[in-house]
Order: structure tokens, then C-alpha cells, then sequence
């Protein structure tokens, strides 16, 4: 018989201590998590995976549980791990967890064929980002006479990026002030490193689109989240982001893994 969860709604319980426990230090968290301890007779390690998984809730837009209880700790942490192989998941496993539509067994089944889905993916050619914006700049019939297309990292300045997301590629026509690409299937790693990538990526673009007078987008992965970031931003930023359409569509990657 499966007794009552020591929180019922982990989630509304936790979300006001994300904060307060970011902002101290390693020594003060500690203590803060202690004190914790002690009010939900739960262990250190479980409310600091609680704190993990909350966050990657928010950034969601999920900030409290779905009647009954759903999205259970353990699924919500596969999911994210999910994400960080296969980004274009995570809002239909989270919506199916949530409706009572998979288990915690079927996701972490989901995660394992997820894995071995990168693996080959890894060994996979991409679509060329130069064939991609050129075809774009085609379709938006630019003058591409004396077009030029450099690596960043030969024609651009990184200081002003985060590293691991910082564009791809800088085009020059003649005449023009420059305009840089930004490749989003650069995915991979932990959880936390598929959160991390997703902000980076995105402060990246607006950073850019501060800097050059076009930025055109290619992120299969992150397309909801950059032409949400598009309509939030300033007309005058907004509009010199250029989202390519995605060829590489969720189904690509979808897996066959019960419940999914």
C-alpha cells in the first residue's frame, strides 16, 4: 500500500525557498536545507533534487501540480534529463505525466531509448547552417551577389557571449553591415546543462541582436522559446531576429517507447 506523500504539493511548498537558497552561499545553503530538513523530516539530498526539479518546472511555466497530485519528482527529473538529449519532448512527456497518461517506469524507459536516440544522432551529419542561411536569405529574396560567409570564430568578437552558445557563422554582403547566425542544436550533457543552454542561448540571441543588424536563428529545439522571445523583446529587437523555419521537426525525434 503506498502511504501519503510527505508534501502533497512539493511543488508549491518548495517554489518560495528556490530563491532564498540561490541566493547564499555554498556554506549558508547547507544550513538553510538543515532547517528544511527538520520541518519535512525529508533528507538534504531529497529537497535539494525538489529545488532542481521546481526550477526546471518554472521555466516551464509550470508553478504548481495539476489536480491530483501529478508530476511526480522522479518523472520530472527524467524529463529533464530527457531534455537535455531531445529538448522537443519535455512538454509532451510533462503534459502526458500530468494527465495521468505515463508512469515513472514508462518515462524512465523513455529516457534509456532517448539515450541511445543521441548516441546515433551524434554519428548523424547535421543540415548545414551555411546551406540553411543561404536558402533562408533566398527565400527572403536578399541580393546574395558577393556574399560571404565566415566562421564567428574567424570574423566575429566573442567577448560579448556566453561560449557555448555564441553564434555560428557571420555574413557579409557588400554594401551591408553584417549579420551573424545561430545554430540551437548544440544540445547535450546534464539537466541542469539543458536549463543552463536554453538561457545562454537566448540571452545570446538578444545580445546579438543588440550588436548586429540581423540575426538569423536556426533552433529546431528552442523554436517556441525563441519566437516567444521575439514578441516579448522590444519591436526594435524583435524584428532583427529572423527565425528559420525548422526542417527538423519534433517527429524526427520522436522515440517508441511505451506510453509515448
Amino acid at each position: 500500500m503506498v502511504g501519503k506523500p510527505t508534501l502533497p504539493n512539493w511543488l508549491v511548498y518548495i517554489r518560495p525557498h528556490i530563491k532564498p537558497y540561490l541566493a547564499l552561499g555554498r556554506g549558508e545553503r547547507r544550513k538553510y536545507i538543515e532547517k528544511l530538513s527538520k520541518q519535512t523530516k525529508l533528507s538534504d539530498n531529497s529537497l535539494r533534487r525538489y529545488i532542481a526539479a521546481a526550477q526546471f518546472l518554472e521555466a516551464e511555466g509550470i508553478t504548481d501540480l495539476p489536480p491530483g497530485g501529478r508530476l511526480p519528482l522522479g518523472a520530472v527529473e527524467n524529463i529533464a534529463r530527457i531534455a537535455a538529449h531531445d529538448p522537443s519532448r519535455r512538454r509532451i512527456l510533462l503534459d502526458k505525466v500530468a494527465a495521468g497518461n505515463m508512469t515513472i517506469d514508462e518515462v524512465a524507459a523513455e529516457l534509456e531509448t532517448t539515450r541511445k536516440s543521441a548516441k546515433r544522432r551524434r554519428n548523424t551529419s547535421f543540415v548545414g547552417l551555411e546551406d540553411l542561411v543561404i536558402e533562408e536569405l533566398k527565400e527572403r529574396q536578399v541580393d546574395l551577389k558577393g556574399l560571404s560567409i565566415l566562421s564567428f570564430d574567424d570574423d566575429g568578437d566573442a567577448r560579448y557571449f556566453d561560449s557555448q552558445t555564441k553564434p555560428s557563422l557571420v555574413i557579409r554582403l557588400p554594401g551591408k553591415p553584417p549579420m551573424v547566425a545561430m545554430d540551437g542544436r548544440k544540445v547535450g550533457g546534464t539537466a541542469a546543462s539543458f536549463m543552463r543552454q536554453r538561457k545562454e542561448f537566448l540571452r545570446n540571441v538578444l545580445v546579438a541582436a543588440g550588436l548586429y543588424e540581423t540575426v538569423l536563428v536556426y533552433a529546431p529545439h528552442w523554436q517556441e522559446d525563441v519566437a516567444r522571445l521575439i514578441g516579448h523583446a522590444r519591436s526594435a529587437v524583435g524584428v532583427r531576429i529572423l527565425l528559420i523555419e525548422s526542417s527538423e521537426r519534433p517527429e524526427e525525434y520522436a522515440h517508441s517507447s511505451s506510453g509515448s
